[in-house]
């Protein structure tokens, strides 16, 4: 039961012609809205807002569980009682049903499809409202937001009375007449910003006094050292409102870098309200000039790995490391398809490589993949840019049943043997010849079931030519731990060439014959004096040529 509420959801979306990638981010502005409850009163959020509420807006669905459990946890009935208008004023609480489908009737318990009576009990405004829902862009029901007089909004979950308290302790409330602040708007605003030379830094100035802003003076550090004043002027800004302001060209050292925007000196006069005036940017310049080739089979703990790079496209369920599930080793990156809502994009961005000196390049990686069910399609890209990351090209393309490698799973997936496992196999020889360049895996989520990659190498090879046909070949056993075989099946004469190359792209075997006639032929490799690990293993004949990966353990 767990994926049908967002499968039904996504039904309900798709008849809205809704983006499946356009989700609010923590720190984005809330969208206004004027709505009629079931009772006939008119709402408008920023009005509201203006007095300095906070907002809590449960989005649900009458047929949905999750919704009407927490509904009968009595949470925001207790918010609403001792924050809201019967308690001390200074929160307002919705429920927003937000299913096109259902209405009064629903609400009211009447109908078969219906969890129940959703009315009696509720002293807080009902109102039924798909035009809402698809404003906030919930990829799920419920969605509970929180949205803070300043207009921004976050995703606080399913908390108590007390927690939602404490989550709006993190609004900031007007309280001065002279207050300039900075919104928690900086992902929203930012998302992870990189560049090779210097970036734009983006703040979101606001108006916490009441009286108009139209000055304010913006220092800005990096990395502790101070590197500018400057004064801002404009507006005016009334109680609440805010302007987004971009500082330009913002430099750092090569690495992990951040940037702090501190205000002061509203309208000429000291800040009384120094909690709000800073807000901290973190950013990463590339080097130059990329490094050496990439081998990683995320053993070590740490993650992402030294120098990867984690693009989190917004909710928690992203890449992690999982440190027992890897294909001939402990450890690999998960992605988790299974909790992240559908349409999230994370993607996992590899250390920049130099490609200057090679000729030819290969990217292989281990992969383990179940589809929750026929209908849910999750999707792998691995992607590449040679311009900092301006630009990206798709050389990897994988989805629903193409990217599985077991059967369906309804189950939280965690790959359990080395069948579960599939060698992947991408040519990146097209990119050789440049001295930065950038290769991502970047995972678009169809809240469908876990992905797993290991061991994802980049090896430089030489004298192995483009791939012109798939040569087809049988290698067992894979992995080996002695020897394996190479099986070669040729539909006319012709000559056959069989290599191994160690990660680092080195020639470790090489065996050539000419003048083979059609037939089957097998090569035995002893790996006894090979070192623990992944090797590429290349075939050869006239018309092409194909590569698989051994390992040997």
């Amino acid at each position: 039961m767990r994926k049908i509420y967002l499968a039904l959801l996504m039904v309900f979306a798709i008849g809205l012609s809704r983006n499946a990638n356009a989700q609010l981010t923590d720190g984005c502005l809330a969208p206004d809205f004027t709505a009629q409850d079931i009772n006939g009163n008119t709402w408008n959020l920023y009005s509201i807002l203006d007095q300095g509420k906070t907002v809590v807006i449960d989005i649900s669905a009458t047929w949905c569980g999750p919704c009407w459990n927490y509904h009968n946890t009595h949470a925001l009935r207790d918010f609403y009682n001792l924050y809201g208008p019967p308690g001390t004023n200074e929160a307002m609480v919705f429920f927003v049903e937000g299913d096109a489908a259902t209405g009064l009737a629903d609400l009211q318990g009447l109908t078969a499809g219906t969890q129940g009576d959703w009315i009696t009990g509720t002293p807080y405004p009902i109102i039924d409202s798909r035009a809402i829902a698809t404003s906030f862009a919930i990829t799920a029901f419920p969605t509970i937001y929180m949205i803070c007089p300043d207009r921004t909004v976050r995703r606080v979950g399913q908390q108590t009375a007390t927690q939602l308290n404490t989550s709006r302790a993190a609004c900031f409330i007007s309280a001065h007449v002279n207050d300039a602040g900075i919104t928690n708007s900086s992902t929203c605003l930012n998302g992870t910003l990189a560049a090779c030379n210097d970036v734009n830094v983006q703040y979101r100035l606001c108006n916490y006094g009441s009286a108009p802003l139209t000055s304010v003076d913006v220092t800005l550090t990096v990395n502790g050292n101070t590197v500018s004043t400057t004064n801002w002027s404009g507006g005016p800004l009334a109680t609440y409102e805010s302007t987004v302001v971009t500082i330009p060209s913002v430099a750092g050292t090569t690495g992990n870098n951040t940037a702090t925007i501190t205000v002061s000196n509203p309208n000429g006069v000291a800040d009384p309200g120094a909690t709000n005036n800073a807000n901290s940017v973190p950013f990463i310049i590339y080097p130059q000039v990329g490094g050496p080739a990439v081998a990683d089979g995320f053993t070590a703990s740490t993650f992402p790995p030294a120098g990867w790079i984690l693009l989190n496209g917004g909710s928690s369920p992203t890449w992690t490391r999982h440190a027992t599930a890897g294909f001939n080793s402990f450890g690999s990156a998960k992605m988790d398809f299974y909790n992240s809502p559908s349409g999230n994009i994370d993607a996992l961005q590899l250390p920049s490589m130099d490609f200057s000196a090679q000729t030819n390049g290969i990217l292989t990686f281990d992969l383990a993949h179940a589809r929750y069910s026929s209908s849910t399609n999750d999707n792998l890209k691995i992607k590449v840019s040679t311009n900092c990351g301006i630009s990206w090209a798709t050389v990897y393309n994988k989805t629903g049943a193409a990217l599985a490698t077991v059967a369906n799973q309804t189950a939280s997936y965690t790959p359990s043997n080395a069948a579960d496992w599939r060698a992947e196999m991408v040519d990146l020889s097209s990119y050789t010849g440049n001295n930065n360049v950038f290769v991502k895996f970047e995972a678009l989520s169809g809240y469908g079931n876990n992905l797993y990659i290991d061991n994802v190498n980049m090896t430089f090879t030489t004298g192995v030519q483009s791939i012109m046909k798939d040569i087809a070949f049988g290698m067992y056993p894979n992995p080996a731990s002695s020897r394996t075989s190479i099986d070669v099946v040729l539909d006319k004469r012709d000559d056959v060439t069989v290599e191994v190359h160690n990660k680092v792209g080195a020639l470790v075997y090489s065996y050539s014959e000419k003048g083979l006639s059609a037939g089957e032929y097998s090569y035995d490799i002893v790996t006894t004096d090979y070192a623990k690990g992944v090797y590429l293993v290349t075939v050869r004949t006239s018309e092409g040529a194909s590569m698989k990966k051994l390992v040997v353990n």
